[in-house]
């Protein structure tokens, strides 16, 4: 009962409310004690604290995804009109009752800090049980400090200067003593990545049963996450930041130093590589599609379709087979359209299936896609920025073109249609990433001998472009598995969705990443950073970075100016992670954001039938307005006010 009374009184100094520590114990439990009192009820606590992860696979609760509306994009405004999401895309987050609120778990945020309540009451009483192999055990709490780590860091990400829960209060504790203090950022990241050090020591390298054990944390996810937290230190946002000069606490401590020290830089590489040395030599490596491989020999591809099941099925194949994943999601998601057990997966991509809905239901119509702006991101076909590409005609990149047979697009885009030239010479992750209008869909579907056949779909039709219904916009299609498959109109209407684990951390993310801390960490980029980045657009079926530029773009010597080169990494990770939920963290550790929230929603002109009218970009809603304060998250007024040693996120 001392444990209780501990746990309440810090819950309550932390400002959380719903902290009730019955409601972590499985159901036939009421003690701690019996929480602990053998192996079986000690797992169901460890799987708590599993369950406390935020899901990357809620598009509306999950941070990363409609807070903007530059990656994501929702197209029926009145059905997002009371999402906590779309609160904060229109510039609605507020200090009095905070939208997504990860702190004290309200409006779409999970309570981290009661996460991290229930982390520390397992780690205080996983000596308990006596039936339990001693290897088992020492793995099981490595785990579990592994969450209590990275709910640290998830925190971090969203607040910056954070409370550390380092144990839970004892009851002893004075009320004085027990106004805890958010930490400077510095001391935040040393915590976090000496519980990664001592959760790594005892995991596993691989999982010993990956069709059992999907999800659950391996040596390799430790070494990934500390590089992040690393490079998250090093970045600009938390490393030397003058907007927070300010930002000062009771104390007189300086939370975010405005100082920049480039030898984080230095710590984040040699972490960054520690990772990738383990995951490679625990087997892997970056996704190849095989068509003749695994579950996917029936099908017939080309090589320009080869390509793209590359870039798509790096996220959708199956865990046990996707060589590029280190973390995924321990759940697999699978269900039809109506059913009561819908996975929020399952609803996210059949939400934005674009085959699935006609006009005869435009209310569900593709109310999700990928943004109108997305559509420029990606390189032209010679591996350069469309708008740096001497040979892409980018002033007229709205006009209209008819696709011919001498243009080779037919993996891509039927002969004889007309679309907008935007649409034409572009990369293969173009085209894995984009469903276009007049593009193909790739979907699976049913022969009469039983065996599956690739189809090909037209994604839509401007004749079916109506107002809010969404299809003068683009579908993400590289998260939608082209094995799902779905039916139009309300007479064959049905959805089969593949299932598969979403990815938390790919391999792609640490080349990517450890090419950015060489990159700072050089006076000018070399070939070593060449080489982390070109792994990844050669898997991308692109030249090397160097020989693209010098061959296409209006700069040939860019990759070989720091600066530049800044930009063009910032771009790869923005291409090659799009729509895995990584773009909203990295924009704001790059202290980008006001490029990209600011753009206005835009679309395809709706409401009409004419091709030349169709294609004219129009706004959608209101520019975004943004201030440095956006970067972080703010606490609930009622947490100042409940311990007056929390310091307000500075600018709120």
């Amino acid at each position: 009962m001392k444990s209780l009374f501990r746990i309440t009184a810090a819950c309550f100094l932390l400002g959380v409310a719903s902290c009730n520590y019955l409601d972590v114990v499985p159901n036939d439990t009421a003690t701690l004690d019996h929480a602990f009192s053998n192996r079986s009820v000690m797992e169901k606590f460890m799987r708590t604290c599993y369950s406390h992860l935020p899901d990357p696979t809620n598009p509306w609760w999950y941070p990363a995804y409609f807070t903007s509306r530059d990656e994501f994009d929702y197209r029926n405004e009145s059905r997002a009109a009371v999402m906590p999401a779309a609160m904060i895309a229109r510039g609605l987050q507020n200090a009095n009752a905070p939208y997504q609120d990860y702190w004290s778990g309200a409006n779409g945020g999970k309570a981290l800090y009661v996460a991290l309540r229930d982390c520390n009451i397992f780690l205080e009483n996983a000596h308990v049980p006596r039936d339990i192999d001693e290897l088992e055990r020492t793995r099981w709490i490595a785990e579990v400090t592994f969450l209590k780590a990275y709910y640290h860091f998830f925190l971090m990400q969203l607040y910056g200067p954070i409370v550390l829960v380092k144990e839970n209060l004892p009851v002893s504790t004075s009320p004085e003593d027990a106004k805890v203090y958010r930490e400077p950022i510095d001391v935040c990241v040393d915590y976090i990545v000496e519980l990664l050090d001592q959760a790594a020591a005892g995991l596993p390298e691989t999982l010993l049963d990956p069709t059992t054990e999907r999800g659950r944390i391996t040596k390799v996810t430790a070494l990934g996450i500390k590089a992040k937290v690393l490079a998250w230190a090093a970045s600009p946002l938390f490393n030397g930041n003058p907007d927070y000069a300010g930002w000062v606490d009771n104390r007189g401590i300086q939370l975010i130093p405005s100082t920049y020290d480039p030898s984080k830089w230095e710590r984040a590489a040699a972490a960054i590589k520690d990772a990738i040395d383990l995951a490679e030599a625990s087997g892997h490596r970056l996704y190849t599609f095989n068509k003749l491989a695994g579950g996917a020999q029936t099908f017939a591809m080309n090589d320009t379709l080869e390509q793209l099941m590359t870039i798509r099925k790096s996220i959708t194949e199956d865990f046990e087979r996707n060589s590029g994943v280190l973390w995924a999601t321990q759940e697999q998601f699978a269900s039809g359209k109506g059913s009561p057990g819908l996975a929020v997966l399952g609803h996210m991509l059949l939400s934005m299936h674009p085959v699935l809905y006609s006009t005869d239901q435009p209310i569900l119509l593709n109310y999700m896609s990928a943004s109108w702006h997305m559509a420029e991101l990606y390189y032209s076909k010679n591996g350069v920025p469309i708008d740096e590409d001497k040979n892409y005609d980018y002033a007229n990149r709205f006009g209209l073109r008819r696709a011919e047979p001498i243009d080779r697009h037919e993996s891509y885009i039927a002969t004889g249609e007309v679309t907008v030239k935007l649409h034409f010479d572009r990369e293969p992750r173009f085209y894995a990433s984009l469903g276009i209008d007049r593009g193909y869909f790739e979907l699976a579907s049913t022969t009469n001998n039983g065996g599956a056949s690739f189809s090909p779909v037209n994604r839509s039709r401007s004749n079916e472009v109506g107002p809010g219904n969404g299809l003068a916009s683009y579908t993400p299609k590289k998260i939608i598995p082209f094995e799902s498959s779905g039916s139009r109109g309300i007479s064959g209407q049905g959805y089969t969705h593949y299932a598969y684990q979403f990815p938390l951390l790919r391999l792609a993310d640490l080349y990517l990443l450890y090419a950015e801390a060489l990159n700072e960490v050089k006076a000018a980029p070399d070939e070593e950073v060449y080489h982390w980045i070109d792994l990844i657009r050669e898997n991308a079926g692109l030249d090397g970075v160097v020989e693209s530029w010098q061959n296409a773009a209006f700069n040939p010597t860019a990759p070989s100016n720091k600066n530049d080169m800044r930009r063009i990494i910032q771009k790869e990770r923005l291409i090659e992670l799009s729509f895995e939920g990584q773009r909203f963290w990295d924009i704001r550790r790059w202290k980008i954001a006001d490029q990209y929230w600011t753009l206005p929603p835009m679309s395809w002109t709706t409401n009409t039938v004419i091709t030349e009218d169709f294609y004219v970009p129009m706004v959608t809603a209101p520019a975004r307005q943004m201030t440095f304060r956006d970067y972080l998250w703010p606490l609930r007024e009622y947490d100042l006010r409940v311990n007056t040693n929390l310091e307000q996120t500075y600018g709120w």
